[in-house]
Protein backbone atom coordinates (compact mmCIF):
# COMPACT_ATOMS: atom_id res chain seq x y z
CA UNK A 1 0.00 0.00 0.00
CA UNK A 2 1.45 3.39 -0.89
CA UNK A 3 2.17 5.41 2.22
CA UNK A 4 1.45 9.12 1.98
CA UNK A 5 4.76 9.51 3.78
CA UNK A 6 6.61 7.60 1.07
CA UNK A 7 4.88 9.61 -1.65
CA UNK A 8 6.67 12.78 -0.54
CA UNK A 9 10.32 13.79 -0.69
CA UNK A 10 10.81 13.31 3.03
CA UNK A 11 14.34 12.18 3.93
CA UNK A 12 14.72 8.44 4.18
CA UNK A 13 11.72 7.60 1.99
CA UNK A 14 11.43 6.46 -1.59
CA UNK A 15 8.63 7.81 -3.74
CA UNK A 16 6.42 5.28 -5.49
CA UNK A 17 7.60 2.16 -3.66
CA UNK A 18 4.84 -0.31 -2.81
CA UNK A 19 5.16 -3.06 -0.19
CA UNK A 20 3.65 -5.66 -2.51
CA UNK A 21 3.62 -6.58 -6.17
CA UNK A 22 3.40 -9.79 -8.14
CA UNK A 23 6.58 -11.79 -8.61
CA UNK A 24 8.04 -11.28 -12.06
CA UNK A 25 6.60 -7.80 -12.50
CA UNK A 26 8.58 -4.63 -12.04
CA UNK A 27 8.77 -2.59 -8.87
CA UNK A 28 9.27 1.04 -9.75
CA UNK A 29 10.79 3.79 -7.63
CA UNK A 30 9.44 6.89 -9.32
CA UNK A 31 11.59 9.57 -7.74
CA UNK A 32 15.03 9.22 -6.21
CA UNK A 33 16.91 11.55 -3.85
CA UNK A 34 19.30 13.93 -5.54
CA UNK A 35 22.72 12.36 -5.90
CA UNK A 36 21.51 8.75 -6.15
CA UNK A 37 24.01 6.58 -8.01
CA UNK A 38 22.74 3.10 -7.21
CA UNK A 39 19.51 1.51 -6.00
CA UNK A 40 19.76 -1.91 -4.40
CA UNK A 41 17.26 -4.35 -2.85
CA UNK A 42 18.58 -6.43 0.05
CA UNK A 43 16.98 -9.41 1.78
CA UNK A 44 17.72 -10.58 5.30
CA UNK A 45 19.46 -13.69 3.94
CA UNK A 46 22.09 -11.54 2.23
CA UNK A 47 20.66 -11.62 -1.30
CA UNK A 48 21.07 -8.39 -3.25
CA UNK A 49 19.66 -7.11 -6.54
CA UNK A 50 20.48 -3.89 -8.39
CA UNK A 51 17.89 -1.75 -10.11
CA UNK A 52 18.20 -0.09 -13.47
CA UNK A 53 18.57 3.59 -12.61
CA UNK A 54 17.16 5.86 -15.29
CA UNK A 55 14.51 8.49 -14.47
CA UNK A 56 13.79 6.58 -11.32
CA UNK A 57 14.66 2.95 -10.70
CA UNK A 58 13.22 -0.37 -11.84
CA UNK A 59 13.62 -3.88 -10.46
CA UNK A 60 12.45 -6.95 -12.32
CA UNK A 61 12.18 -10.59 -11.36
CA UNK A 62 12.88 -10.33 -7.63
CA UNK A 63 12.26 -13.55 -5.74
CA UNK A 64 9.53 -13.57 -3.11
CA UNK A 65 10.51 -12.02 0.18
CA UNK A 66 10.82 -8.81 2.16
CA UNK A 67 13.41 -6.36 0.89
CA UNK A 68 15.11 -3.24 2.10
CA UNK A 69 15.31 -1.01 -0.98
CA UNK A 70 18.07 1.57 -0.63
CA UNK A 71 19.08 4.58 -2.70
CA UNK A 72 22.86 4.98 -2.43
CA UNK A 73 25.01 8.01 -3.11
CA UNK A 74 28.38 8.20 -4.82
CA UNK A 75 30.17 7.30 -1.57
CA UNK A 76 27.90 4.29 -0.98
CA UNK A 77 25.98 5.99 1.80
CA UNK A 78 22.24 5.39 2.15
CA UNK A 79 20.27 8.43 1.02
CA UNK A 80 16.83 6.84 1.41
CA UNK A 81 15.40 3.45 2.32
CA UNK A 82 12.06 1.64 2.40
CA UNK A 83 10.83 -1.89 3.04
CA UNK A 84 8.79 -3.76 0.45
CA UNK A 85 7.28 -7.25 0.35
CA UNK A 86 7.29 -9.30 -2.85
CA UNK A 87 5.18 -12.37 -3.52
CA UNK A 88 2.67 -14.04 -5.80
CA UNK A 89 -0.13 -12.68 -3.59
CA UNK A 90 -0.18 -10.59 -0.39
CA UNK A 91 -1.25 -13.48 1.85
CA UNK A 92 1.87 -15.40 1.00
CA UNK A 93 3.66 -13.29 3.62
CA UNK A 94 0.90 -11.21 5.21
CA UNK A 95 1.78 -8.02 7.05
CA UNK A 96 -1.39 -7.65 9.08
CA UNK A 97 -3.31 -4.60 10.25
CA UNK A 98 -6.90 -3.71 11.16
CA UNK A 99 -9.40 -0.94 10.50
CA UNK A 100 -12.59 -0.35 12.47
CA UNK A 101 -13.44 3.37 12.05
CA UNK A 102 -15.69 3.96 9.07
CA UNK A 103 -16.24 7.69 8.86
CA UNK A 104 -14.76 10.15 6.40
CA UNK A 105 -12.61 11.86 9.04
CA UNK A 106 -10.78 8.65 10.04
CA UNK A 107 -9.88 7.17 6.65
CA UNK A 108 -6.81 9.30 5.89
CA UNK A 109 -5.27 8.69 9.32
CA UNK A 110 -6.00 4.98 9.16
CA UNK A 111 -4.38 4.65 5.74
CA UNK A 112 -1.31 6.60 6.89
CA UNK A 113 -0.75 4.29 9.87
CA UNK A 114 -1.36 1.10 7.90
CA UNK A 115 0.98 2.31 5.19
CA UNK A 116 3.70 3.21 7.67
CA UNK A 117 3.39 -0.36 8.98
CA UNK A 118 3.69 -1.62 5.35
CA UNK A 119 0.51 -3.66 5.84
CA UNK A 120 -0.49 -5.92 2.97
CA UNK A 121 -3.62 -7.43 4.57
CA UNK A 122 -6.04 -5.22 6.51
CA UNK A 123 -8.88 -6.79 8.50
CA UNK A 124 -11.90 -4.50 8.25
CA UNK A 125 -13.75 -5.26 11.45
CA UNK A 126 -17.47 -5.09 12.30
CA UNK A 127 -18.58 -3.12 9.27
CA UNK A 128 -21.82 -5.03 8.53
CA UNK A 129 -25.37 -3.71 8.72
CA UNK A 130 -26.28 -7.11 10.18
CA UNK A 131 -24.69 -10.54 10.25
CA UNK A 132 -27.29 -12.06 7.95
CA UNK A 133 -27.59 -9.11 5.54
CA UNK A 134 -24.23 -7.34 5.71
CA UNK A 135 -24.66 -4.70 3.01
CA UNK A 136 -26.68 -1.69 4.12
CA UNK A 137 -27.99 1.27 2.09
CA UNK A 138 -25.63 3.67 0.34
CA UNK A 139 -26.78 6.38 2.75
CA UNK A 140 -25.03 4.46 5.54
CA UNK A 141 -26.11 2.24 8.44
CA UNK A 142 -25.35 1.14 11.98
CA UNK A 143 -23.20 -1.91 12.67
CA UNK A 144 -24.31 -4.71 15.05
CA UNK A 145 -22.97 -2.63 17.96
CA UNK A 146 -24.96 0.44 16.87
CA UNK A 147 -21.96 2.38 15.55
CA UNK A 148 -22.47 4.58 12.50
CA UNK A 149 -20.94 3.25 9.26
CA UNK A 150 -20.46 5.39 6.17
CA UNK A 151 -20.79 3.43 2.93
CA UNK A 152 -18.69 6.01 1.09
CA UNK A 153 -15.98 5.88 3.77
CA UNK A 154 -15.87 2.08 3.55
CA UNK A 155 -15.43 2.30 -0.21
CA UNK A 156 -12.66 4.88 0.20
CA UNK A 157 -10.92 2.70 2.77
CA UNK A 158 -11.06 -0.38 0.55
CA UNK A 159 -9.90 1.62 -2.46
CA UNK A 160 -6.99 3.08 -0.53
CA UNK A 161 -5.83 -0.36 0.60
CA UNK A 162 -6.17 -1.88 -2.85
CA UNK A 163 -4.48 1.03 -4.59
CA UNK A 164 -1.21 -0.09 -3.05
CA UNK A 165 -1.67 -3.77 -3.86
CA UNK A 166 -3.02 -4.73 -0.44
CA UNK A 167 -6.05 -6.79 0.58
CA UNK A 168 -9.13 -5.10 1.99
CA UNK A 169 -10.00 -8.08 4.19
CA UNK A 170 -13.62 -8.00 5.31
CA UNK A 171 -14.44 -9.46 8.71
CA UNK A 172 -17.07 -12.15 8.07
CA UNK A 173 -18.19 -14.53 10.84
CA UNK A 174 -18.66 -18.03 9.47
CA UNK A 175 -21.94 -18.76 11.22
CA UNK A 176 -23.31 -15.66 12.97
CA UNK A 177 -26.98 -14.87 12.27
CA UNK A 178 -29.33 -12.32 13.74
CA UNK A 179 -32.40 -13.31 15.81
CA UNK A 180 -34.99 -12.39 13.13
CA UNK A 181 -33.15 -14.42 10.49
CA UNK A 182 -32.78 -17.32 12.95
CA UNK A 183 -36.52 -17.26 13.67
CA UNK A 184 -37.28 -17.42 9.94
CA UNK A 185 -34.75 -20.17 9.17
CA UNK A 186 -34.51 -22.65 12.06
CA UNK A 187 -33.45 -25.32 9.55
CA UNK A 188 -30.12 -23.51 9.03
CA UNK A 189 -29.09 -23.40 12.68
CA UNK A 190 -26.90 -25.55 14.90
CA UNK A 191 -28.40 -27.04 18.05
CA UNK A 192 -27.14 -28.18 21.43
CA UNK A 193 -27.62 -31.63 22.85
CA UNK A 194 -30.64 -30.40 24.82
CA UNK A 195 -32.29 -29.24 21.58
CA UNK A 196 -31.82 -25.52 22.13
CA UNK A 197 -30.11 -23.38 19.43
CA UNK A 198 -26.40 -22.67 19.71
CA UNK A 199 -25.88 -18.98 20.54
CA UNK A 200 -23.20 -16.44 21.41
CA UNK A 201 -24.68 -14.29 24.15
CA UNK A 202 -28.38 -13.65 23.48
CA UNK A 203 -28.26 -11.85 20.17
CA UNK A 204 -26.14 -14.06 17.89
CA UNK A 205 -27.39 -17.46 16.76
CA UNK A 206 -25.02 -19.90 15.05
CA UNK A 207 -25.75 -21.35 11.61
CA UNK A 208 -24.55 -24.80 10.54
CA UNK A 209 -21.38 -24.25 8.43
CA UNK A 210 -21.99 -27.53 6.59
CA UNK A 211 -25.53 -26.56 5.54
CA UNK A 212 -25.57 -25.91 1.78
CA UNK A 213 -28.37 -23.37 1.97
CA UNK A 214 -26.43 -21.36 4.57
CA UNK A 215 -23.26 -21.59 2.43
CA UNK A 216 -25.15 -20.25 -0.58
CA UNK A 217 -26.65 -17.44 1.49
CA UNK A 218 -23.25 -16.50 2.90
CA UNK A 219 -21.43 -16.39 -0.44
CA UNK A 220 -24.28 -14.49 -2.09
CA UNK A 221 -24.70 -11.83 0.59
CA UNK A 222 -21.09 -11.30 1.62
CA UNK A 223 -19.98 -11.58 -2.00
CA UNK A 224 -22.44 -8.90 -3.06
CA UNK A 225 -21.20 -6.64 -0.25
CA UNK A 226 -17.59 -7.21 -1.27
CA UNK A 227 -18.32 -6.42 -4.89
CA UNK A 228 -20.20 -3.24 -3.95
CA UNK A 229 -17.70 -1.92 -1.40
CA UNK A 230 -14.49 -3.16 -3.00
CA UNK A 231 -13.30 -5.84 -0.58
CA UNK A 232 -10.97 -8.43 -2.11
CA UNK A 233 -10.81 -10.93 0.71
CA UNK A 234 -12.50 -12.24 3.85
CA UNK A 235 -11.42 -12.99 7.36
CA UNK A 236 -13.66 -15.95 8.20
CA UNK A 237 -14.17 -15.76 11.93
CA UNK A 238 -15.27 -18.39 14.44
CA UNK A 239 -15.85 -18.21 18.19
CA UNK A 240 -13.96 -21.33 19.30
CA UNK A 241 -17.14 -23.34 19.81
CA UNK A 242 -19.42 -25.30 19.55
CA UNK A 243 -17.64 -28.47 20.59
CA UNK A 244 -20.71 -30.75 20.58
CA UNK A 245 -23.29 -29.49 18.10
CA UNK A 246 -26.10 -31.03 16.05
CA UNK A 247 -27.75 -29.97 12.81
CA UNK A 248 -31.46 -29.29 12.45
CA UNK A 249 -32.11 -33.02 11.86
CA UNK A 250 -30.52 -33.85 15.21
CA UNK A 251 -27.41 -35.37 13.63
CA UNK A 252 -24.08 -34.80 15.34
CA UNK A 253 -21.72 -32.43 13.54
CA UNK A 254 -18.01 -33.03 13.21
CA UNK A 255 -16.90 -29.40 13.28
CA UNK A 256 -13.57 -29.85 11.49
CA UNK A 257 -15.37 -31.41 8.54
CA UNK A 258 -18.16 -28.80 8.69
CA UNK A 259 -15.66 -25.94 8.54
CA UNK A 260 -13.69 -27.55 5.72
CA UNK A 261 -16.88 -27.97 3.71
CA UNK A 262 -17.75 -24.32 4.30
CA UNK A 263 -14.27 -23.09 3.36
CA UNK A 264 -14.31 -25.15 0.18
CA UNK A 265 -17.66 -23.66 -0.85
CA UNK A 266 -16.47 -20.10 -0.22
CA UNK A 267 -13.30 -20.72 -2.20
CA UNK A 268 -15.28 -22.13 -5.13
CA UNK A 269 -17.59 -19.13 -5.06
CA UNK A 270 -14.86 -16.51 -4.67
CA UNK A 271 -11.73 -18.00 -6.34
CA UNK A 272 -9.43 -14.95 -6.36
CA UNK A 273 -10.33 -13.61 -2.90
CA UNK A 274 -7.87 -13.78 -0.02
CA UNK A 275 -9.21 -16.01 2.77
CA UNK A 276 -8.09 -16.43 6.35
CA UNK A 277 -9.75 -18.75 8.85
CA UNK A 278 -9.74 -18.20 12.60
CA UNK A 279 -8.82 -21.27 14.64
CA UNK A 280 -9.56 -19.83 18.07
CA UNK A 281 -6.92 -21.21 20.44
CA UNK A 282 -6.14 -23.76 17.72
CA UNK A 283 -9.71 -25.10 17.41
CA UNK A 284 -10.31 -27.14 15.40
CA UNK A 285 -6.80 -28.52 15.25
CA UNK A 286 -5.15 -29.70 12.05
CA UNK A 287 -7.78 -28.25 9.75
CA UNK A 288 -7.05 -28.24 6.02
CA UNK A 289 -7.35 -24.89 4.30
CA UNK A 290 -8.51 -24.65 0.68
CA UNK A 291 -6.12 -23.94 -2.16
CA UNK A 292 -5.74 -20.38 -3.37
CA UNK A 293 -4.74 -17.12 -1.69
CA UNK A 294 -5.05 -17.45 2.07
CA UNK A 295 -3.41 -18.18 5.38
CA UNK A 296 -4.00 -19.64 8.82
CA UNK A 297 -5.06 -17.34 11.65
CA UNK A 298 -5.12 -18.08 15.38
CA UNK A 299 -6.80 -15.93 17.99
CA UNK A 300 -5.14 -16.63 21.32
CA UNK A 301 -6.85 -16.93 24.70
CA UNK A 302 -6.06 -18.49 28.08
CA UNK A 303 -4.87 -21.03 28.98
CA UNK A 304 -2.46 -19.97 26.21
CA UNK A 305 -1.56 -16.91 28.26
CA UNK A 306 2.24 -17.03 27.88
CA UNK A 307 4.53 -16.26 24.95
CA UNK A 308 5.87 -19.79 25.19
CA UNK A 309 2.42 -21.11 24.23
CA UNK A 310 2.54 -19.55 20.76
CA UNK A 311 4.66 -22.26 19.18
CA UNK A 312 2.47 -25.15 20.33
CA UNK A 313 -0.64 -23.26 19.26
CA UNK A 314 0.66 -22.89 15.72
CA UNK A 315 1.71 -26.54 15.59
CA UNK A 316 -1.67 -27.82 16.79
CA UNK A 317 -3.50 -25.54 14.39
CA UNK A 318 -1.65 -26.82 11.35
CA UNK A 319 -1.30 -30.41 12.52
CA UNK A 320 2.48 -30.34 12.11
CA UNK A 321 5.44 -30.56 14.44
CA UNK A 322 6.64 -27.14 13.31
CA UNK A 323 8.81 -26.14 10.39
CA UNK A 324 11.66 -28.57 10.91
CA UNK A 325 12.98 -29.99 7.68
CA UNK A 326 11.27 -27.52 5.34
CA UNK A 327 13.05 -27.31 1.98
CA UNK A 328 15.72 -24.65 1.83
CA UNK A 329 14.39 -21.40 0.46
CA UNK A 330 10.75 -22.51 0.62
CA UNK A 331 8.76 -19.79 2.46
CA UNK A 332 6.47 -21.25 5.10
CA UNK A 333 4.70 -18.79 7.38
CA UNK A 334 2.93 -20.48 10.23
CA UNK A 335 0.19 -17.89 9.88
CA UNK A 336 -0.96 -14.90 11.88
CA UNK A 337 -1.63 -14.76 15.58
CA UNK A 338 -4.27 -12.32 16.83
CA UNK A 339 -3.28 -11.15 20.29
CA UNK A 340 -4.91 -8.50 22.46
CA UNK A 341 -2.47 -7.61 25.28
CA UNK A 342 -4.77 -6.21 28.01
CA UNK A 343 -2.00 -4.18 29.62
CA UNK A 344 -2.88 -0.52 29.16
CA UNK A 345 -5.35 0.00 31.99
CA UNK A 346 -3.56 -1.85 34.78
CA UNK A 347 -1.54 1.02 36.21
CA UNK A 348 1.84 0.05 34.78
CA UNK A 349 4.08 2.62 33.05
CA UNK A 350 3.02 3.03 29.42
CA UNK A 351 6.50 2.18 28.18
CA UNK A 352 6.20 -1.20 29.90
CA UNK A 353 2.80 -1.74 28.33
CA UNK A 354 4.12 -0.96 24.87
CA UNK A 355 7.11 -3.22 25.49
CA UNK A 356 4.72 -6.16 25.94
CA UNK A 357 3.12 -5.37 22.58
CA UNK A 358 6.37 -5.03 20.64
CA UNK A 359 7.85 -8.14 22.26
CA UNK A 360 4.74 -10.08 21.24
CA UNK A 361 5.45 -9.14 17.63
CA UNK A 362 9.10 -10.08 18.01
CA UNK A 363 8.27 -13.52 19.44
CA UNK A 364 5.84 -14.24 16.60
CA UNK A 365 8.46 -13.22 14.01
CA UNK A 366 11.10 -15.50 15.51
CA UNK A 367 8.60 -18.38 15.31
CA UNK A 368 8.09 -17.78 11.59
CA UNK A 369 4.67 -16.18 12.04
CA UNK A 370 2.91 -12.84 11.84
CA UNK A 371 0.94 -10.94 14.46
CA UNK A 372 -2.14 -8.74 14.24
CA UNK A 373 -1.42 -5.97 16.73
CA UNK A 374 -1.81 -2.56 15.07
CA UNK A 375 -4.29 -0.65 12.98
CA UNK A 376 -6.96 2.04 12.70
CA UNK A 377 -5.56 5.51 13.56
CA UNK A 378 -2.31 4.76 15.44
CA UNK A 379 -4.10 2.00 17.35
CA UNK A 380 -2.87 -1.10 19.17
CA UNK A 381 -5.22 -3.98 19.98
CA UNK A 382 -5.99 -4.65 23.62
CA UNK A 383 -9.52 -6.10 23.44
CA UNK A 384 -11.27 -8.62 21.16
CA UNK A 385 -13.79 -5.90 20.30
CA UNK A 386 -11.50 -3.91 18.04
CA UNK A 387 -13.08 -0.44 18.56
CA UNK A 388 -11.75 -0.63 22.14
CA UNK A 389 -8.13 -0.46 20.95
CA UNK A 390 -5.50 1.74 22.58
CA UNK A 391 -4.44 4.95 20.79
CA UNK A 392 -0.65 5.35 20.76
CA UNK A 393 1.05 8.67 21.47
CA UNK A 394 3.55 10.00 18.87
CA UNK A 395 6.62 8.71 20.73
CA UNK A 396 4.93 5.33 21.12
CA UNK A 397 4.12 5.26 17.41
CA UNK A 398 7.81 5.79 16.63
CA UNK A 399 8.87 3.01 19.00
CA UNK A 400 6.26 0.58 17.68
CA UNK A 401 7.31 1.30 14.09
CA UNK A 402 10.98 0.75 14.94
CA UNK A 403 10.26 -2.72 16.36
CA UNK A 404 7.75 -3.60 13.65
CA UNK A 405 10.04 -2.62 10.77
CA UNK A 406 12.97 -4.41 12.37
CA UNK A 407 10.82 -7.55 12.40
CA UNK A 408 9.96 -7.07 8.73
CA UNK A 409 13.63 -6.59 7.88
CA UNK A 410 14.63 -9.84 9.58
CA UNK A 411 11.61 -12.11 9.16
CA UNK A 412 12.68 -13.93 5.99
CA UNK A 413 15.42 -15.63 8.01
CA UNK A 414 12.75 -17.51 9.98
CA UNK A 415 10.51 -18.65 7.13
CA UNK A 416 12.59 -21.47 5.65
CA UNK A 417 15.33 -23.90 6.54
CA UNK A 418 15.53 -25.89 9.73
CA UNK A 419 14.80 -24.52 13.18
CA UNK A 420 17.41 -26.19 15.39
CA UNK A 421 16.78 -24.14 18.53
CA UNK A 422 15.52 -27.01 20.63
CA UNK A 423 18.67 -29.08 20.21
CA UNK A 424 21.13 -26.20 20.18
CA UNK A 425 20.26 -23.79 22.98
CA UNK A 426 21.14 -25.27 26.36
CA UNK A 427 22.23 -28.65 24.91
CA UNK A 428 25.84 -29.40 25.85
CA UNK A 429 26.20 -31.13 22.48
CA UNK A 430 24.70 -28.23 20.56
CA UNK A 431 26.73 -26.41 17.94
CA UNK A 432 25.39 -22.99 19.00
CA UNK A 433 25.74 -21.35 22.40
CA UNK A 434 24.41 -17.98 23.57
CA UNK A 435 25.59 -16.42 26.82
CA UNK A 436 25.02 -13.11 28.56
CA UNK A 437 25.31 -13.80 32.30
CA UNK A 438 21.72 -14.92 32.73
CA UNK A 439 19.30 -17.65 31.59
CA UNK A 440 18.93 -18.41 27.88
CA UNK A 441 15.99 -20.42 26.52
CA UNK A 442 14.89 -21.76 23.11
CA UNK A 443 11.36 -20.71 24.06
CA UNK A 444 10.14 -17.25 25.11
CA UNK A 445 10.02 -17.40 28.91
CA UNK A 446 10.19 -14.62 31.45
CA UNK A 447 13.45 -13.68 33.13
CA UNK A 448 15.53 -15.03 30.24
CA UNK A 449 16.94 -14.26 26.82
CA UNK A 450 14.92 -15.98 24.09
CA UNK A 451 17.34 -17.42 21.51
CA UNK A 452 16.29 -18.90 18.20
CA UNK A 453 18.51 -20.72 15.67
CA UNK A 454 17.59 -21.35 12.02
CA UNK A 455 19.85 -23.03 9.46
CA UNK A 456 19.20 -22.65 5.76
CA UNK A 457 21.29 -23.52 2.71
CA UNK A 458 22.69 -19.99 2.55
CA UNK A 459 22.96 -18.92 6.19
CA UNK A 460 22.81 -19.61 9.90
CA UNK A 461 20.67 -17.12 11.85
CA UNK A 462 20.65 -16.61 15.62
CA UNK A 463 17.99 -14.30 17.06
CA UNK A 464 18.30 -12.89 20.58
CA UNK A 465 15.24 -11.30 22.23
CA UNK A 466 15.60 -9.93 25.75
CA UNK A 467 12.69 -11.11 27.90
CA UNK A 468 14.66 -10.85 31.14
CA UNK A 469 12.45 -8.02 32.39
CA UNK A 470 9.26 -10.06 32.09
CA UNK A 471 8.26 -11.62 35.43
CA UNK A 472 6.22 -14.48 33.96
CA UNK A 473 6.74 -14.42 30.19
CA UNK A 474 3.12 -13.41 29.66
CA UNK A 475 1.63 -11.35 26.85
CA UNK A 476 -1.05 -10.31 29.35
CA UNK A 477 1.32 -8.42 31.68
CA UNK A 478 3.30 -5.22 31.31
CA UNK A 479 7.01 -5.89 30.77
CA UNK A 480 9.70 -3.86 32.57
CA UNK A 481 13.03 -3.28 30.79
CA UNK A 482 15.35 -6.24 30.38
CA UNK A 483 18.94 -6.48 31.59
CA UNK A 484 20.76 -7.94 28.58
CA UNK A 485 23.10 -5.51 26.81
CA UNK A 486 25.15 -7.96 24.78
CA UNK A 487 25.30 -11.68 24.11
CA UNK A 488 28.31 -13.85 23.32
CA UNK A 489 27.33 -16.16 20.46
CA UNK A 490 29.50 -19.18 19.60
CA UNK A 491 28.84 -21.32 16.53
CA UNK A 492 30.70 -24.55 15.73
CA UNK A 493 31.82 -24.45 12.07
CA UNK A 494 33.99 -26.62 9.85
CA UNK A 495 36.06 -23.59 8.74
CA UNK A 496 35.32 -20.45 10.77
CA UNK A 497 37.68 -18.37 8.65
CA UNK A 498 35.50 -18.94 5.61
CA UNK A 499 32.42 -17.28 7.10
CA UNK A 500 31.18 -13.71 7.26
CA UNK A 501 29.28 -12.40 10.28
CA UNK A 502 26.66 -9.67 10.01
CA UNK A 503 24.12 -8.45 12.53
CA UNK A 504 20.98 -6.38 12.66
CA UNK A 505 20.69 -4.62 16.00
CA UNK A 506 17.49 -2.88 17.03
CA UNK A 507 18.35 0.67 18.05
CA UNK A 508 21.65 0.76 16.17
CA UNK A 509 22.36 1.66 12.54
CA UNK A 510 18.61 1.91 11.82
CA UNK A 511 18.47 -1.86 12.33
CA UNK A 512 20.27 -2.65 9.05
CA UNK A 513 22.47 -5.71 8.71
CA UNK A 514 26.15 -4.75 8.98
CA UNK A 515 29.42 -6.61 9.37
CA UNK A 516 30.40 -7.40 12.97
CA UNK A 517 33.71 -8.49 14.40
CA UNK A 518 34.24 -12.19 14.99
CA UNK A 519 37.07 -14.44 16.09
CA UNK A 520 37.95 -18.11 15.88
CA UNK A 521 38.04 -19.98 19.17
CA UNK A 522 38.61 -23.57 20.25
CA UNK A 523 35.61 -25.84 20.64
CA UNK A 524 35.52 -29.33 22.05
CA UNK A 525 34.65 -30.57 18.56
CA UNK A 526 37.13 -28.35 16.74
CA UNK A 527 36.77 -24.64 16.03
CA UNK A 528 33.95 -22.14 16.47
CA UNK A 529 33.23 -18.58 15.47
CA UNK A 530 32.59 -16.23 18.37
CA UNK A 531 30.71 -12.94 18.08
CA UNK A 532 30.01 -10.37 20.78
CA UNK A 533 26.50 -9.38 19.68
CA UNK A 534 25.26 -5.99 20.94
CA UNK A 535 21.73 -5.93 22.35
CA UNK A 536 20.89 -2.24 22.42
CA UNK A 537 17.10 -2.09 22.57
CA UNK A 538 16.04 -5.68 23.25
CA UNK A 539 16.38 -7.56 19.95
CA UNK A 540 19.36 -8.48 17.76
CA UNK A 541 19.82 -10.99 14.93
CA UNK A 542 23.15 -12.52 13.91
CA UNK A 543 23.58 -13.90 10.38
CA UNK A 544 26.49 -16.09 9.29
CA UNK A 545 27.11 -16.74 5.59
CA UNK A 546 29.83 -18.67 3.75
CA UNK A 547 32.15 -16.58 1.63
CA UNK A 548 32.33 -19.24 -1.07
CA UNK A 549 28.52 -19.44 -1.34
CA UNK A 550 28.39 -23.14 -0.42
CA UNK A 551 25.61 -24.54 1.73
CA UNK A 552 25.59 -23.24 5.28
CA UNK A 553 23.93 -26.29 6.87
Amino acid sequence: MTDSLSMTDSPGRLRGLLPFYRTGEEVIVERLPEGTRRVVARRANGDEADATVRQGARFGGLLGGTYSVEALGADGGVLAEELTTVGSHPGERPVHGFATSFDDESIAGTLRWLAALRCTVVQIYDWMASYSAPLGPTSGWKDPSERDVSYDALRSLAAGIRAGGGVAHAYAPVYAVDPPFAAEHPELLMYRGDGRPEKLFENIFLADPANRAWQRHFVATYGAAADSIGFNGFHLDTYGFPRAARNSQGEQLEMRSAYETFLGFVRAGRPPDQLSFNQVNGVPSAISLPDGPGFRYCEIWPPNDLWRHFEGLFDRSSGTAGRLGQPSGSPVMRGTIACYPPVWDKGAPREDCLRTVVLTGAVATCLGAGALLYGDVYGALCDPYYPKHERLAPAEVAAALEWHRFGLRCRDLFLSGEDTSWYEIGDENGAVAVGWGGPVSPEPVGGAVFARVVRDAGYIAVSVVDLSGSPNGSWQEATPPGRCRSALVKVLLDDPGGWDAAAAVLGQGRGRFARVASRTIEHREGLALEVALPVVSGWSVLRLTRRDGRTAI
